[in-house]
């Protein structure tokens, strides 16, 4: 049997005393708001005109950066429920990510290697990938997938009909369980032939797939939002929602020691037209940290509020200074006139300082108390662009910040649940690179450059079926419920957001949750 708690709204939507009160932040509404959702192997990124850097998990993205792997894998989660995955090997360019009449245009460049795309789009979004000679426009409910060698190219569509303007001119419309091959001169006409099996990384696909939209559906019965979903399902594996006496419903993440606290486990990098962004290096970090507040319950240890920052912004947290030194607080919820006693003690109570990290990122340095004998502390602007930490400021000091002496080994006592909870499943691994098979050699010739994963990958996790959630919660803004609004993309192009960026040629950079089914067939 399912239970269902419905929390009344008042108690979503109580505040509490901020005791930094962050400057007004600009509007993020109208950006892109694309992360690497998942990274495996060897993973990097490039910024334009910028060196190749190793990516972490929940990077964001911008239009103009490129992706690729090695002996690894990488997703990206965009928005508008779109979802890239790459094998090794392989290269992307996001050559337009705009805001354009309401919708959202993406273009996409894959200059080598394979690539899985699922789509589940708006009506006025769009969305395109360029493949040497190939060009082609992604429907709004299907998937497929691509592969590129230096000679040639592979089309493979799972669901839906997508068309293919091939470089001989022809544009094809290609219908599910068919692939198409075009050399990459585009001399010759396309080959169109039925779709082989699917390999391993087809079947990766496909079980993670399957995991994240469970997930995504069991946090749907606690959270609701009508326009963004990303990083749901990182709070259904990783953590648990509970009530919290005195404060409501919160997220707590599993296993944390009272010694832990939210802003310190990753950095801030700089980003252009966002500034400081905070990339956390947990597996559940993105929506906590881009959405909401964060509250340090006594007895229980800090957990995240639904409530407070209810459209995405570079981090939940406000720039501080204490005695002189840079430093950095978790956002509390909003004020409110009467905060119950158990709200203010839940108001965070300590400040993270600025340690310098490598190439020009800021990483959690010492923790300082707020109640610490002498200390001045005020809100200030975020840092330069190129800020340089006090030489005698240590970093990463994981000092206890909750509890008495010695918390920081000991483990957060169980809270209330509001939904059934297990330990955090093992992620889903991607299938072995150790060894390779050609993909796709029924055609006339095999991208024998194209190495595709050989060993069956694991299984996706079972979950039970979830016996809780509220009504409320993240509410879309034109939604009922009366929750928390996640507005991430306005209908008219802001300064944040241009149309048309740095294009991004094949050559010039190589060197969502939706669907069900893997790019081949089931």
């Amino acid at each position: 049997m399912k239970y269902r708690l419905f929390v009344p709204l008042a108690l979503l939507a109580v505040g509490f005393v901020f005791l930094v009160q962050p400057a007004k932040s600009q509007d993020y509404s109208n950006i892109r708001i694309v992360r690497l959702s998942f990274v495996e192997g060897a993973v990097q990124y490039q910024r334009p005109g910028q060196d190749w850097e190793d990516a972490s998990l929940n990077l964001p993205i911008q239009e103009g950066f490129a992706l690729r792997t090695a002996d690894g894998y990488a997703e990206v989660e965009f928005e508008n429920s779109l979802t890239m995955r790459l094998g090794t090997n392989s290269t992307v360019g996001f050559t337009i990510l705009a805001l354009l009449d309401g919708g959202r245009v993406t273009r996409l460049t894959i200059s080598q290697g394979t690539a899985i795309i699922s789509a589940k789009l708006g009506r006025a979004d769009a969305v395109s990938v360029a493949v040497a000679n190939l060009s082609m426009k992604v429907p709004h409910k299907g998937g497929f997938r691509v592969d590129v060698s230096p000679t040639e190219s592979w089309v493979t569509v799972s669901r839906g009909k997508i068309e293919v303007d091939s470089g001989s001119g022809t544009v094809t419309s290609l219908g599910s369980g068919h692939t198409l091959h075009e050399d990459a001169s585009g001399s010759g006409s396309p080959e169109i032939a039925r779709s082989l099996a699917p390999d391993a990384f087809d079947k990766w696909v496909s079980h993670r797939e399957d995991a994240v939209n469970s997930a995504q559906s069991g946090t749907a019965d606690v959270l609701s939002s009508r326009g963004y979903t990303v990083g749901f399902a990182d709070l259904y594996n990783y953590g648990l929602w509970s009530y919290l006496p005195g404060i409501g419903a919160a997220w707590m993440p599993y296993g944390m020691g009272a010694g832990w606290m939210p802003f310190v486990n990753g950095q801030w990098q700089f980003m252009g037209g966002t500034g400081w962004n905070w990339v956390s290096g947990e597996p559940w970090g993105w929506l906590p940290y881009h959405f909401g507040s964060w509250v340090n319950a006594p007895g229980m240890g800090w957990a995240w509020l639904p409530v407070g920052a209810n459209s995405w912004m570079p981090a939940t947290a406000s720039w501080v200074q204490v005695n002189n030194q840079l430093g950095w607080i978790p956002n509390a919820p909003p004020q409110t006139s009467k905060p119950t006693q158990a709200q203010q003690a839940a108001a965070p109570a300590t400040v993270i300082l600025a340690g310098q990290g490598a190439s020009g990122a800021i990483r959690a340095g010492s923790h300082v108390p707020l109640a610490q004998a002498g200390m001045s502390m005020r809100a200030v602007p975020a840092p330069s662009p190129r800020f340089i930490a006090p030489v005698s400021q240590p970093t990463q000091t994981m000092t206890p910040v909750t509890g008495s002496a010695g918390a920081s080994t000991s483990v957060q006592p169980a809270p209330t649940p509001l939904t059934r909870g297990v330990n955090a499943p093992a992620s889903l691994r991607t299938p072995s690179v150790s060894a390779a098979q050609p993909r796709l050699a029924g055609l006339r010739s095999a991208p024998a450059p194209v190495l595709a994963p050989h060993s069956l990958p694991a299984p996706a996790i079972s979950r039970g079926a979830s016996v809780g959630g509220f009504s409320g919660g993240f509410g879309g803004a034109h939604g009922g419920g009366g929750g928390v609004g996640m507005n991430t993309a306005g209908s008219a192009r802001g300064p944040g957001a241009s149309a048309h960026g740095p294009t991004m040629g094949s050559a010039s950079r190589s060197g969502g949750f939706s669907g069900r089914s893997s790019a081949g067939h089931r």
